[in-house]
């Protein structure tokens, strides 16, 4: 397996600042971050890159192609399927929508509740789990 330094982790949110937000994290944690504004643009990120990506951070509304389209996406194609996912939402799920955005990622953040260190935690966490 590549090592910290050239894991490449694609980061897909149309919100500007909190996509270059992640990025910059990321980057300081000494990884390379593929950014997308949206489900369509993360596709051809994918087909670029998908043999080198090591995990996907996703939000899940966003225009053209949303994150559960995306998702939906990753998991159907053979390449792409065992890339962990990171899903980030901002959504206010009831208990059933948050148990099925469970069931598609390997790990959910809410942006309303974010805390940077359980961000580095999850993100460790699922690149680990990868090897």
């Amino acid at each position: 397996m590549a090592d910290k330094d050239t894991k490449r982790i694609l980061v897909v949110d149309d919100d500007e600042l909190l996509r270059e937000f992640y990025a910059r994290v990321l980057r300081t944690r000494g990884y390379v971050s593929l950014c997308a504004i949206n489900g369509e643009e993360a596709i051809e990120k994918l087909k670029a890159h998908g043999s080198e990506i090591s995990l996907a951070i996703v939000d899940l509304l966003m225009p053209e192609m949303t994150g559960w389209e995306l998702i939906d996406t990753m998991k159907k194609n053979e390449g792409w399927a065992k890339i962990p996912i990171l899903t980030i939402t901002g959504l206010a799920t009831s208990f059933d929508e948050f148990e099925k955005v469970k069931e598609v990622s390997d790990a959910v953040l809410h942006k309303g509740d974010f805390e940077l260190s359980t961000f580095n935690e999850t993100v460790e966490r699922l690149l680990a789990a990868k090897k």
